[in-house]
């Protein structure tokens, strides 16, 4: 027998299983892909789909194709009046199969830019630097710098603040 391309309906978003199903079956089966690409906020994404949502091509002789509809995913093999499986021409299979190849199909999208993003060199540039701010200490020696101030500390563990008004005890 003559071997020749037919094709497989399958479950939706199954397409990738089915593949993977044909050929560990020893079948040759092709899966024509597209790929869109995008950047959103400076990132780049990819997503890789069918081309031909919901089908897949597979290689069978004559009715030898049994074991194809039992394969989980795949919803029915088309078929003629005669039992056999509906053919795909060769030239298309090969036209879709260069296309595939070459990427014909694939999309890129223009790239998006939401409100948070910041350019490459927004974030490399440090922000304004500014001097440290004092500790509480400091900040609050405004409150005796009209007088003098001098600490002592005692023999027993008592810290006397001195101020020219008099030793006060804390």
């Amino acid at each position: 027998m003559d071997a020749y391309w037919a094709v497989a309906q399958t479950v939706p978003k199954m397409e990738h299983v089915v593949r993977r199903e044909i050929e560990r079956a020893n079948r040759g089966a092709f899966l024509p892909t597209c790929a869109r690409f995008w950047k959103v906020d400076g990132r780049e994404y990819s997503k890789e789909r069918p081309l031909l949502t919901g089908y897949v091509f597979f290689i069978t002789a004559g009715n030898d194709w049994a074991g194809i509809p039992d394969i989980p995913g795949v919803y029915r093999v088309p078929a003629n009046p005669n039992n056999t499986p509906m053919r795909a021409t060769s030239q298309e299979i090969i036209r879709l199969m260069i296309s595939h190849a070459a990427g014909e199909h694939n999309e890129t999208l223009p790239p998006r830019y939401t409100k948070y993003y910041r350019s490459e060199q927004q974030r490399t540039k440090r922000a304004n630097s500014r001097k440290p701010r004092p500790g509480k200490r400091i900040r609050n020696r405004h409150v005796f710098s009209n007088q003098e101030q001098s600490v002592m500390s005692r023999a027993n563990g008592e810290v006397v603040i001195g101020l020219s008004a008099g030793p006060t005890q804390i």
